[in-house]
C-alpha cells in the first residue's frame, strides 16, 4: 500500500504570510480588469473521436465491400479493430428542439460490429466468407466460455466472434445466466442483441409509438391490436435494423422464446405496465409457442399470464435496514424498510456538524473587506450554512465525514462507536466527537472575524488561502465492512500558489470491524500521472474502487479510472472527455478552482457517469470499456462574480439513477430532466426546458422518480410526464423544501426548514397528493431540515450545523378497544 504522510499546515509569522498577501491584493486589483476580459464559457466538448488514418482505414473498408473484395475487408476490419478499437464514433443523433440535440457514440469496435451485422444482411456472399474465417475457432471458444458458466468470460467471448453462426445461441445463455445473478438490464440486453426485431423498427405509417431503436414495449404498449396485429408482425419480420444495438444478421432463435424472456425479467424487476405489454405482444404475435421456462416446458403465453396475475412481482429497487451510500444503493435508488407506521418523532440525540459556506472573493483591499453571499439564489439551502453532510449508515453504526475527519456514532444512543485514543475526552459539540480519523489539518482557512483563530498572528484579518467554486459535499460509500470516505481537499483545479497548501484528497478504506482501522490511503496522482484528482466518494467492491476523474489543466480531462485498493495500483483508467474548467471558465473575476464531487452508478457491472460537463457515459466495469457515450444539450452558462457563479454549479452531487433499463439524469449543465435508454445510450424522454429546477433526484417508486428543489415532483418514470408537485400552486403559505429527502417504504419523507413532510408516493386516482401522516415540525425542538435518511426506526437529519438523530415516540396508552388485565 502508498500511504502520503497528511501535512500539518502551520503559520510562520507574517514574513512568511506577505508574499500571499501581497497577491491577494494583486488578485482584488485585478477583478475588473478579468471582468472586462473573461471571454464567453465554452460549452465545446471534446471527444477522443476517430483519427485521420482511421477514418482513412474506413474509406478503404467501404471500397473493398464495394468491390466485393471480401478477404481484403476483412483484414482491414481486423485492422480497425485491434488499433483502433477504443476510438469513439458518432452513430445518430435526435434532434428535440430548436438549436439542442442529443449526439450518440461508440466506440470503434462497438461501431463496426453493427456496421458489418447490417452490410450482412443485404449481402449474405459476405456474411459467409467472414463465417468460415471465424467459425471454426469461435465454436470452440463460445462452447469452452458456455462451460464456465460465467457471464463476464461469455460475454468477451461473443465480443470476439459476434458475427459468427454461433453467437445467436451464446447470447441466450448469456442473458439466462445474467438473469440468474438479478442482472436484468444486462440479460435484457444480451437477449435484444440476437435480432433487430426485438427493438422498435422504422415505421412508415406511424402505427407504433415510439421512435426507432427504442425498446418495443414502448411502441406496442397501447396501441389497437385487433387493427394493427399483421402490420406490427410484418415489421417485425423484417430484416433491416434501426437500433443502435449491434445484432445478429440472421439466427435460428424462437423469437417467442425471446419475448418470454423480457417478459420474465420485467415481472421480477417489478416493471408491472412493461411486463403487461410485453406479454400482450407474446399473446398477439406467438400465441401457442411452447419452450422451457421456469423450469419447465410450457407454453410461454399461459404460464406467463397466469404468474402475472396471481403474483404482482418483485422489485428490483434496493430496500434495507442500513444506508451503503449517498442514495442507499449505487443504483441510486433506494427504499428504507419501515417495519410500522409511526406518528409522532422526538429528538434522541444530535451532535455538532463543521458549518460548510460558499467561498467569498476577497475585498477590494485584500484583507478584511470580505464581500457577502446575501442575493445568491441558491435552492433549497443557505450559502452561509450550506447542507454538506449526506450520512450512511452501516449495521448499527451513523457515519459522517467532511474534509479532515470521519465520525462514527451508535445509532440509537449517540455515543461514538469507538473508543478515543489516549486521554482525550471530547463532549458532544466537538468537531472530534465521535472521530476515528483527524488529518490535523484545514485546507480552506478563513482568519476573519466569524472564524478567528485563537493566537493566530492574523487575529482580524480576512485571509483565505483557497477560493473554489461550488458547494462542499460530503458522501461516503460502503461495501459490508469496508467503508470509504475522500479525505482532504474537495477543491480541483486550483491556482499554482493555492495549490501549494493542500493537496489533491486520498481515496481512505477503513475496516469497521477493526474500529475505523485504516487500511489503504489511495493517492489520486503518482509522480508520471500528472495533476489527477478524485471527483467523489469511490464506489467499492470487493478490493475495487471505482470513481470519476478529472486531470486539470487550460482543459480538464475527465475520466472514469478503477484501483486495486489493496495495493494502492491503478487497473484502468478511461478517458472521457475535455472541457473547459468551471473554476477558470465561470467565474469572472479572477482564477479559481471548483468544488467537484460527481458520483459513479453502478447496475448489473456497469458504470453510469454522469460527468456534469455535456456527456452521460456506460462502462464496462471489469475492463472499463466503453460501452455508449451520450452528449446532452448543454444550458447557456455566463461568467459571473464568484459569489453569483456559486448557483450555476449548485446541483452538484446528482448521479444518475438507474433502474427499469433507463438511466435518469439532471446534470447541472442542462436545464431539462431526462432518461437514456441504458443498453444504448439514446434518448427515450426529456421533460421541457426548464421546466424542473430540481437540486436532488430522491429515488423511483412506482410508476414515479420524486425529484426535489423548493418543490417536490412525482415525473412519470416511463414518459417523464410531471404528474404532480408538492406544495402546489394554491399551496403557496407552506414552507419550501430545505435539503434532500429520502424514500421510506411506501412513503416520501420531505425535508422543509421547520417540517418533515411525510406522502405517500403513489397518487390518487385523481392525480393527487395523499398525506401520509401529519408533518414532523422540528422547530418545536429547536431543529431544522437538512438531509435526511432513514434506518431501523430512526430519522437521521444532517442539518447545516447539526446531526440529530429522531426515534418514535412510545405511547404507552392501552388502544381504545383493549379490556384491563385481570389479576
Amino acid at each position: 500500500m502508498i500511504f502520503r504522510p497528511w501535512l500539518t499546515l502551520r503559520t510562520a509569522g507574517l514574513v512568511w504570510v506577505l508574499p500571499l498577501l501581497l497577491l491577494e491584493v494583486s488578485q482584488a486589483t485585478g477583478q475588473v480588469r478579468d471582468l472586462l476580459a473573461r471571454p464567453e464559457f465554452s460549452l465545446t466538448v471534446e471527444l477522443p473521436e476517430t483519427k485521420n488514418d482511421t477514418n482513412n482505414l474506413l474509406s478503404q473498408v467501404d471500397q473493398q465491400l464495394q468491390q466485393a473484395k471480401w478477404q481484403d475487408a476483412i483484414d482491414t476490419l481486423e485492422r480497425l479493430s485491434s488499433r483502433h478499437g477504443s476510438e469513439f464514433i458518432s452513430q445518430g443523433k435526435d434532434q428535440v428542439d430548436l438549436g439542442s440535440e442529443y449526439v450518440y457514440y461508440d466506440e470503434l469496435k462497438t461501431y463496426l460490429q453493427r456496421r458489418i451485422a447490417e452490410f450482412s444482411r443485404q449481402t449474405p456472399e459476405f456474411l459467409a466468407a467472414y463465417r468460415d474465417r471465424i467459425d471454426p475457432l469461435a465454436q470452440e471458444d463460445l462452447d469452452a466460455a458456455k462451460a464456465t458458466g460465467d457471464p463476464e468470460v461469455l460475454s468477451a467471448t461473443i465480443n470476439d466472434y459476434f458475427l459468427s453462426s454461433h453467437t445467436d445461441e451464446a447470447l441466450l445463455v448469456l442473458g439466462d445466466l445474467l438473469l440468474e445473478r438479478g442482472r436484468f438490464n444486462e440479460a435484457r440486453t444480451a437477449w435484444e442483441r440476437i435480432s433487430p426485431r426485438f427493438r422498435t423498427p422504422e415505421d412508415p405509417q406511424g402505427v407504433l409509438l415510439a421512435m426507432a431503436g427504442q425498446p418495443m414495449w414502448v411502441a406496442v404498449g397501447g396501441i389497437d391490436w385487433k387493427q394493427h396485429r399483421d402490420h406490427v408482425a410484418a415489421l417485425l419480420n423484417e430484416a433491416a435494423s434501426s437500433a443502435s444495438l449491434a445484432t445478429i444478421p440472421d439466427t435460428d432463435v424462437d423469437p417467442a422464446a425471446v419475448w418470454a424472456r423480457l417478459c420474465l425479467t420485467s415481472w421480477l424487476e417489478g416493471s408491472q405496465q412493461r411486463a403487461a405489454v410485453e406479454l400482450e405482444l407474446l399473446q398477439q404475435l406467438h400465441p401457442a409457442a411452447e419452450g422451457y421456462l421456469g423450469g419447465r416446458n410450457t407454453n410461454y403465453a399461459q404460464f406467463l399470464a397466469k404468474l402475472i396475475e396471481t403474483n404482482p412481482g418483485s422489485t428490483a429497487i434496493s430496500q434495507s435496514s442500513g444506508w451503503p451510500t449517498f442514495a442507499g444503493a449505487y443504483s441510486r435508488t433506494a427504499k428504507a424498510t419501515q417495519e410500522r407506521k409511526v406518528a409522532e418523532y422526538e429528538p434522541a440525540w444530535s451532535v455538532t456538524l463543521d458549518v460548510q459556506s460558499l467561498s467569498r472573493a476577497p475585498g477590494n483591499n485584500g484583507f478584511g473587506d470580505v464581500r457577502t453571499l446575501e442575493g445568491i439564489p441558491l435552492i433549497a439551502e443557505d450559502g452561509d450554512a450550506l447542507l454538506s453532510t449526506f450520512p450512511v449508515v452501516m449495521g448499527d453504526q451513523v457515519i459522517v465525514a467532511d474534509e479532515n475527519r470521519v465520525r462514527a456514532f451508535q445509532l440509537h444512543s449517540g455515543l461514538p462507536s469507538f473508543p478515543v485514543a489516549g486521554n482525550q475526552v471530547f463532549k458532544r459539540n466537538d468537531l472530534d466527537y465521535g472521530a476515528f480519523l483527524t488529518t490535523g489539518r484545514r485546507v480552506d482557512f478563513n482568519f476573519g472575524p466569524d472564524r478567528m483563530r485563537r493566537g493566530s498572528p492574523l487575529r482580524g484579518m480576512a485571509l483565505r488561502f483557497l477560493h473554489a467554486l461550488g458547494p462542499a459535499r460530503f458522501t461516503l460509500s460502503s461495501d459490508q465492512t469496508k467503508l470509504v470516505a475522500r479525505i482532504g481537499t474537495t477543491a480541483i483545479g486550483v491556482p499554482y500558489v493555492q495549490a501549494q497548501f493542500q493537496n489533491p484528497a486520498d481515496m481512505v478504506v477503513f475496516d469497521m470491524r477493526k474500529e475505523g482501522k485504516i487500511e489503504a490511503r489511495v493517492p489520486p496522482v503518482t509522480e508520471l500521472s500528472g495533476p489527477w484528482s478524485f471527483e467523489g466518494t469511490a464506489i467499492v467492491q470487493g478490493n475495487r474502487l471505482y470513481c470519476g476523474m478529472v486531470k486539470s489543466g487550460v482543459r480538464d480531462e475527465l475520466a472514469v479510472g478503477c484501483f486495486d485498493w489493496t495495493t494502492s495500483q491503478l487497473i484502468w483508467r478511461k478517458k472521457i472527455c475535455t472541457v473547459q474548467p468551471y473554476g477558470s471558465g465561470l467565474v469572472a473575476d479572477g482564477e479559481f478552482g471548483h468544488r467537484s464531487h460527481n458520483l459513479l452508478t453502478m447496475v448489473d457491472g456497469v458504470l453510469y457517469y454522469n460527468t456534469n460537463n455535456g456527456v452521460i457515459a456506460a462502462l464496462n466495469a471489469d475492463r472499463g470499456r466503453m460501452l455508449w457515450l451520450t452528449r446532452y444539450p448543454r444550458m447557456e452558462m455566463v461568467p459571473r462574480s464568484l459569489e453569483r457563479a456559486h448557483s450555476q454549479v449548485q446541483r452538484n452531487v446528482n448521479p444518475c439513477i438507474v433502474e427499469r433499463g433507463l438511466v435518469i439524469s439532471m446534470p447541472l449543465d442542462c436545464e431539462r430532466l431526462f432518461a437514456l435508454d441504458a443498453a444504448t445510450g439514446q434518448l427515450v424522454w426529456q421533460t421541457v426546458p426548464g421546466g424542473l429546477d430540481p437540486t436532488h433526484l430522491i429515488g423511483i417508486s412506482g410508476e414515479d422518480v420524486l425529484v426535489s428543489g423548493e418543490q417536490l415532483f412525482w415525473v412519470h418514470v416511463d414518459s417523464g410526464r410531471i404528474r404532480a408537485e408538492f406544495p402546489s400552486v394554491d399551496q403557496a403559505h407552506l414552507d419550501r423544501g430545505f435539503g434532500r429527502g429520502t424514500l421510506v417504504g411506501d412513503q416520501v419523507y420531505w425535508p422543509t426548514r421547520d417540517k418533515v413532510y411525510r406522502l405517500e408516493t403513489k397518487l390518487a386516482d385523481d392525480g393527487s397528493i395523499v398525506p401520509a401522516a401529519e408533518p414532523i415540525d422540528l422547530s418545536q425542538f429547536g431543529e431544522e431540515g437538512g438531509n435526511l435518511v432513514y434506518s431501523d426506526g430512526q430519522l437521521i437529519v444532517a442539518g447545516p450545523s447539526r446531526l440529530t438523530v429522531y426515534t418514535p415516540v412510545v405511547d404507552d396508552k392501552p388502544p381504545p378497544d383493549a379490556s384491563p388485565s385481570q389479576e
